[in-house]
């Protein structure tokens, strides 16, 4: 996880700006300034929390660097979290106030006349401006905090399948109805010790009788020592054809000060052999061969390939290497960034799988609309796209990382089936 300078000026400014003006509606609500000491309206106890948080963010943004296990990032993520569940909703009731309260003037100087007063003629309890602004807007400010919170208890665990059919005119005859499970993003430093949660997705996978499993980076927040334990879970992951994994941007602990470059280099070594050990097949720009009754098909994995600040270790060329007479090509990359940049154009890869983007776990689908924040960083984020005559699937990932919560964007497991005709996809 990287916290940069720029990361910790923007949230030191916006903490201080809502702060701010809710404390200027406070006073003008109240009609009267209370002395900076006074409880609990007075300006010392409105920004304690402020400080407060400034301060622990401040700490963080030194420590994070310096960090030697996940414990620093678990206690950021905690934190960042309590500080949404204050900062979201503070946001929230301060526009709804304001925005209303507007309105609300705009529609006074159309009842001059007293139409809308005269509406309630004594029948009901009067309700000054101000409280009734303060109403909406807790029940505004309500809204993100109940979604997150839920986002937190139950959102973060909610697994959920995504079924997609692939066709392809090149697809040998004995793979017809080749079932593949993908996975993404585990994160297992921010999984902490939730072994029972991760427990319950790794049944769901198995009841799909999965051919094939794919998991496409990112096992660690930064350390090896995440990985430890984790053996008793997904060892228990079956696919009688392989278990397929690539590292991901987080997988190299870039995002660490190391004392020596050989403890950097081993953290790495450890990390890649934890995949052997959660039975994986580990492709570190390199290929393999899947065959059935003679006939085979090829699987590639590179390492992460992605645009500044993300590293660029991918060698698409040598993950190539061994699948020049495959009829049917499947690609593991961690940043679906790569795909544009050259899988679409320097090779000829059928069905590329990634994940990265998380759908920022956060975000709305309805049918077949989706939004998320992440649309706005990445081009392709999350679910099929489609250029030509490849294929790119995106996976959300499977656990989370900056905050313990998924609001919207729930942890996924993709199932893909592939069958033989013309090329074209359909919802299973």
């Amino acid at each position: 996880m990287k916290y940069t300078l720029w990361a910790f000026v923007g949230v030191t400014i916006l903490t201080l700006l809502i702060d701010y003006l809710l404390f200027r509606l406070v006073i003008q609500k109240r009609q009267k300034q209370s002395a900076h000491f006074s409880f609990p309206f007075g300006a010392f106890w409105h920004f304690g929390m402020t400080a407060v948080f400034i301060l622990s963010f401040a700490i963080l943004y030194f420590l994070i660097p310096l960090a030697s296990s996940s414990s620093v990032y678990v206690f950021f993520q905690w934190m960042m979290t309590v500080y949404l569940l204050i900062y979201i909703p503070k946001t929230f009731y301060y526009l709804s106030y304001k925005i209303i309260g507007r309105f609300h003037k705009v529609l006074d100087k159309f009842s001059e006349d007293g139409k809308i007063k005269k509406m309630n003629d004594g029948r009901y309890p009067t309700i000054s401006r101000k409280k009734f602004l303060s109403q909406v807007g807790i029940v505004v400010a309500s809204a993100p905090f109940i979604s997150l919170l839920f986002g937190v208890i139950k959102g973060r665990f909610s697994f959920a399948k995504k079924y997609t059919k692939l066709s392809f005119p090149n697809l040998p005859n004995s793979f017809e109805g080749l079932k593949i499970v993908q996975i993404s993003d585990l994160h297992l430093g921010s999984l902490n010790s939730n072994y029972r949660e991760m427990e319950e997705a790794v049944e769901l996978i198995n009841a799909e009788h999965p051919d094939i499993i794919c998991f496409t980076g990112d096992l660690v927040n930064n350390f090896y020592e995440e990985t430890i334990g984790w053996e008793k879970v997904f060892s228990k992951l079956k696919a009688p054809l392989g278990k397929f994994s690539i590292l991901g941007n987080h997988d190299y602990g870039d995002y660490s000060k190391w004392p020596s470059s050989e403890a950097k280099a081993n953290n790495l070594k450890g990390i890649k052999e934890a995949h052997g050990r959660l039975g994986f097949k580990l492709l570190n720009n390199q290929s393999s061969l899947i065959d059935i009754n003679g006939e085979s098909i090829a699987i590639a994995g590179v390492e992460n390939w992605g645009h500044p600040p993300f590293p660029r270790y991918g060698n698409l060329e040598l993950a190539s290497l061994g699948t020049e007479k495959a009829p049917f090509k499947m690609l593991l990359s961690h940043d679906p960034d790569h795909w544009d940049a050259e899988v679409t154009t320097e090779s000829d890869f059928d069905l590329t799988l990634a994940g990265h983007t998380h759908g920022m776990q956060l975000g709305f689908e309805y049918k077949g609309f989706q939004w998320s924040p992440a649309k706005y960083k990445f081009k392709r984020w999350s679910g099929l796209y489609k250029e030509g005559q490849q294929y790119l699937y995106v996976n959300r990932g499977l656990g989370y990382l900056g905050m313990p919560a998924r609001v919207g964007m729930p942890p996924e497991i993709t199932i893909i089936e592939l069958t033989k005709g013309p090329i074209g996809n359909d919802p299973m």
